[in-house]
């Protein structure tokens, strides 16, 4: 409804009408995107192919990123946990298997969302998943340790079972040794696959390591440790909990439950090579007869409780390695640490195994020579060692290369990501570049000399080795791609702001997003717009700062986006508890992490102010260097001076903390000109000069009071605490000049304006008077304005205006303003703050109001009244006449709902049970035009070749060659198509998928898609088995089939869209003619 100004009725007539564009066809609240931040991330995945990364959620939510802009969310049918994620390059697919054993298969390989091609549910709990570029199936490892393949191609699995092979191993050592059955160590644990024959994979079970043959079905060799003193028992010292292979495929790795590592070599299945904890591999411990000579220190599985077992263990090649065997390799283990300790990564710099043997090597029926046995223990001792510590323990980790394709990426590391979980039960993922800088950068050397630990002191030892890591060694964070950026803990608030910066990022090749071409002219209108920045605050006590601007989505296909949406700015983030290791604070190591009430900033001074809601507040200044460092001096009590050193490398640095007092902090204000006014629940005030920085002494609140300041600092009158601060530049109706003024309101509305001058002949600040003025109780924290009266601009304390009080000698004719204030009850409007009252208006309490702002819009200045139920209620300015109701598209509360001047708005909201998703809402109440869809996405746009299969290695040492063709038989690599017609049998059903011809050109809507080598050559083969006339037709009616249902499809969502057009445009001309008969044109 339109409202016109009643100047008969109105007692301040001479004020213009700062509320000029009424038409509120403008006024359209809408959604503009939605961003989801998992916490519960439990597994992640990359595939160096495709260059993409995808991470699964505990409430079924996959989400897979690659290149700037590449974010895209899947949901499984059922909010069940994701237990397994692989992707499937040969296939150009991601294969997930839920918490229910149910496999879910999507296509990855077409332009937009991919397509959920299939669910099918498994038999048998799984216990691990196996996927190879070199061919169409997939391993899958069920509980009872069976394995069994899954076509990819026909969706249905294949008649190819592997028998639990050491039930078979058992069953054969019982035919001369009778022994009770052990289903503990029949339990499987997980499928290695060998780095360079697609034909060999190892299957961990808890009782030992089996080599297996998948062209045969059956074992190579079996490897489990046995205790010296009983060579003809079949009991393993510790079970195993996982297993990792050297990329030269001549020697393994595996991890027991005693915290131990096993180091074997393929061809010795009697013994391992050594065996050593953590410890011993820091001290670099040797010897002739490894096994033997740590028997002694190794022990029984309970022998070292307080020892955590090894959890997960790989073995990366190192970068820029010609060495066919390898050359220097890094050993990653996850485990093994003192209980007590933070899990983190341990990550071990390994010589090149490449040892010059001449002994000859015996038969198959002896164990390795032990010369042999004593040049390969000299290449398996570390030469450095480092430790990861990231801010949670460490549950599992992905090692991720953007170069090199081989072997799942570790061949040439470039970043680990760590998947992390804390006490709270929230999971995300921190990533560290890999490998570490010092390992090829510094100079050589070992952690420390051999020496002989006793079992009594080995626990204690590995606690200080851990910890000479972390602090001898730098480790340096990296920000992982999208949504993962916001890290472990919650987000609890968040702020819109409408204002570049260097990061260490890490960058994913795979795919490319650009702006829908439909909508892209529009999006580009809004390329000159201000910039749009989300703050978040996390239950980590962190501050992080997020690019919003709608400039990011521009983009096309030829030329791809080149940032995420948000692209987070890591370089900006605060982590407040980082300042509570300063000595002067005395607290050490926080106990409860301190959490976060309210956040502030100076857009001009780049400043940030948070106030926690222990009481103390802290502030943070922007430096772009360290030669910009400044420690100011300490004057008074109430404040500490911060070691800005706590936070090197990052942007913010902490400048100064007030210390908590006895009464609650309960409204804070900073400003651009250097003074930040923090009040109480017990009325009381503090001002901080930054320039000192010093306190500020509040004089008495009176009338027009002038004289010596107060020898206290508090307010004295106005009952009820502090509700709300305002800094503002402006004069008052008792002096019409500029001067920097506060104002502050308590709980019973009564307000006091605060005016601050420079001393003569000084440069400190003082405050001269206090004027007593009255407005609505129970404030609002952030709804107190003033606005110029004429433009409507608000009247901040920025340095513009600051200065032009400076050079005029504090003589300065102030423009009338308004000071528009907002509760809960209503909201009043008055004349240059202390003046008249020119409009109000009430509030019905069932309107449950619960936040208020000024919005400019084309030169026009509303207030914006929220409700918790959404409804939204617009009031002109000055007069507060409404103007127009509308509805939120979301509900608020009064936490949660942050508001610019521009119309824009946040919303903020966690679920509950379990705290797993925080969902970020970005909206306006100007939506239309606006354009933040998710852009167009492409996955495998920058899809590389698969590589071929790793060469067996010809450099090795003969002894070990001949060693491999005496035991293992003469080396044959089964190629992937053999091995997919092993797996599927004779009667392979003809595939479901359909790969487009590599002749016909890209076509926006086809999809911009390479085609795989393996999958190719499968397709061939099916043609080839198949009758030729019967495939084609099939095929032709396949295609025919769904050209016919896509058209059908574009045709329904184009008419579709002409129907809403037509729809607006109805309602458009039917509020023109209302408007038309109402003012009776």
């Amino acid at each position: 409804m339109f409202f016109s100004r009643l100047s008969s009725t109105r007692q301040s007539k001479a004020f213009s009408d700062l509320t000029v564009t009424k038409d509120v066809g403008d006024w359209d609240p809408g959604i503009l995107r939605v961003l989801n931040y998992h916490f519960d991330v439990v597994a992640i995945t990359f595939d160096p192919v495709f260059g993409l990364l995808a991470s699964g959620t505990s409430s079924g939510v996959i989400r897979i990123f690659g290149a700037p802009g590449v974010d895209v969310s899947l949901d499984l049918p059922e909010p069940l946990p994701v237990s397994f994620l692989r992707f499937s390059t040969s296939t150009r697919q991601l294969v997930c298997i839920d918490a229910r054993d149910q496999l879910h298969v999507w296509d990855l390989s077409q332009v937009g969302h991919p397509l959920h091609q299939q669910t099918t549910a498994l038999d048998s709990g799984v216990s691990d998943i196996s996927l190879s570029p070199f061919h169409t199936h997939a391993l899958i490892l069920f509980l009872t340790g069976e394995i069994r393949a899954y076509d990819l191609l026909s969706f249905q699995m294949s008649p190819y079972v592997i028998p639990n092979l050491w039930k078979l191993y058992i069953a054969g050592v019982n035919v001369t040794m009778k022994l009770p059955p052990d289903p503990v160590m029949e339990m499987p644990m997980e499928i290695v696959s060998h780095p360079r024959d697609p034909n060999w994979i190892f299957v961990v079970f808890r009782g030992g390591v089996v080599l297996c043959d998948l062209a045969k079905r059956s074992a190579v060799a079996v490897y489990k440790r046995r205790e010296p003193a009983m060579e003809d028992s079949i009991q393993s010292a510790s079970f195993v909990t996982s297993m990792t292979v050297h990329p030269s495929g001549h020697l393994f790795v595996v991890g027991y439950g005693d915290g131990s590592i096993g180091f074997w070599e393929i061809a010795d299945e009697t013994q391992p090579l050594f065996v050593n904890t953590l410890a011993e591999l820091g001290e670099n411990v040797s010897g002739c007869s490894a096994f033997e000579q740590l028997h002694g220190s190794v022990g029984e599985n309970n022998q070292y409780p307080n020892v955590e077992p090894i959890c997960k263990l790989a073995w990366c090649r190192s970068a820029d390695s010609s060495d066919p065997l390898g050359g220097d390799t890094l050993l990653l283990v996850l485990g093994g640490c003192p209980v007590a300790s933070d899990r983190g990564l341990v990550v071990f710099l390994m010589p090149a195994f490449n040892p010059t043997l001449s002994t000859s090597f015996p038969d198959k029926s002896s164990s390795l020579h032990h010369t042999a046995r004593d040049a390969m223990v000299q290449t398996l001792l570390p030469k450095k060692a480092h430790f990861y510590s990231p801010s949670a323990p460490v549950r599992d980790f992905c090692v991720v290369s953007c170069q090199n394709r081989r072997h799942s990426g570790v061949w040439d590391p470039a970043a680990v990501i760590c998947l992390c979980s804390t006490p709270s039960s929230t999971q995300g993922v921190e990533t560290f570049r890999f490998p570490p800088q010092n390992f090829f950068g510094g100079s050589p050397g070992t952690l420390g000399n051999p020496s002989d630990s006793s079992k009594t002191d080995i626990i204690d030892h590995l606690g200080a080795l851990l910890e000479e890591m972390k602090l001898d060694l730098n480790q340096e964070l990296l920000t992982p791609p999208g949504t993962l950026r916001c890290g472990l803990s919650e987000i609890v608030k968040v702020y819109a702001m409408d204002t570049s910066t260097t990061e260490n990022v890490l960058v994913l090749r795979g795919g490319a997003a650009w702006a829908d071409p439909a909508r892209l002219m529009q999006a580009e209108l809004f390329k000159h717009q201000p910039k749009r920045l989300l703050v978040t605050i996390h239950g980590d006590a962190s501050v992080r700062f997020h690019d919003i601007s709608p400039q990011l989505l521009i983009s096309t296909r030829d030329s791809p986006m080149t940032k995420g949406f948000p692209d987070t700015l890591a370089d900006l983030n605060i982590n407040v508890c980082e300042i509570f290791s300063d000595p002067q604070l005395s607290k050490g190591k926080l106990s409860v992490l301190p959490k976060i009430q309210s956040v502030q900033f100076a857009q001009e001074a780049l400043e940030c102010l948070i106030a926690l809601e222990t009481g103390e507040v802290i502030l943070y200044c922007f430096q772009l260097n360290e030669l910009q460092k400044h420690t100011p001096k300490k004057t008074d009590d109430e404040i500490v001076v911060l070691d800005q050193s706590l936070s090197a490398g990052c942007k913010f640095r902490p400048y100064l903390m007030l210390r908590r007092r006895p009464s609650k902090t309960t409204s804070c204000s900073l400003n651009d000109v250097g003074f930040v006014a923090v009040g109480y629940a017990d009325g009381c005030i503090s001002v901080v000069d930054l320039r000192g920085p010093c306190i500020l002494h509040l004089p008495r609140p009176i009338h027009t009071h002038k004289g010596p300041p107060d020898s206290r600092h508090s307010c004295h009158c106005g009952p009820g605490g502090v509700v709300s601060l305002t800094w503002t530049v402006s004069g008052v109706a008792s002096e019409q000049n500029l001067s920097l003024r506060l104002i502050s309101v308590h709980e019973s509305g009564t307000s006091y304006v605060y005016k601050l001058t420079r001393k003569s002949s000084s440069s400190s600040y003082s405050f001269m008077e206090a004027v007593t003025t009255e407005t609505l109780p129970n404030l609002f924290n952030d709804s107190s304005f003033v606005i110029d009266s004429k433009t409507g601009a608000l009247m901040r304390a920025n340095k513009t205006m600051f200065a032009a009080i400076l050079q005029q000698g504090g003589v300065v004719a102030a423009n009338s303003c308004f000071w528009v204030t907002a509760s809960a009850q209503g909201a009043e409007c008055r004349v240059d703050i202390t003046g008249v009252r020119v409009g109000r208006v009430d509030w019905d309490a069932k309107q449950n109001i619960i936040h208020a702002s000024i919005i400019e819009r084309n030169r026009s200045q509303s207030l914006v009244a929220w409700g918790c139920e959404g409804e939204i209620l617009i009031y002109t300015l000055p007069y507060l006449e409404l103007l127009h109701t509308t509805t939120s598209p979301i509900p608020a509360s009064p936490s949660a709902i942050s508001v610019d001047t521009t119309g824009d708005f946040v919303y903020c909201e966690t679920t509950e049970r379990p705290r797993t998703v925080s969902r970020v809402t970005l909206a306006s109440l100007f939506s239309s035009g606006r354009v933040y869809d998710e852009p167009v996405t492409a996955l495998l746009e920058h899809m590389a070749t698969i590589p071929p299969i790793p060469p067996k290695p010809q450099s090795a040492p003969p002894g070990i060659l001949s060693l491999l063709s005496a035991w293992l038989g003469p080396q044959t690599t089964a190629s992937g198509d053999s091995l997919d017609n092993i797996f599927a049998g004779q009667d392979r059903p003809v595939s479901r998928l359909r790969f487009p011809d590599s002749r016909i050109q890209d076509v926006e809507a086809a999809g911009h898609l390479s085609v795989q080598t393996a999958a190719t050559n499968t397709l061939r083969h099916a043609r080839a088995r198949a009758p030729d006339d019967v495939y084609d037709r099939l095929s032709s009616a396949l295609t025919e089939r769904g050209e016919l249902l896509g058209d059908v499809e574009r045709r329904v969502e184009s008419t579709a869209r002409r129907m809403q057009d037509m729809v607006a445009e109805a309602k458009r001309l039917a509020a023109k003619q209302e408007a038309k008969r109402w003012f009776g044109l």
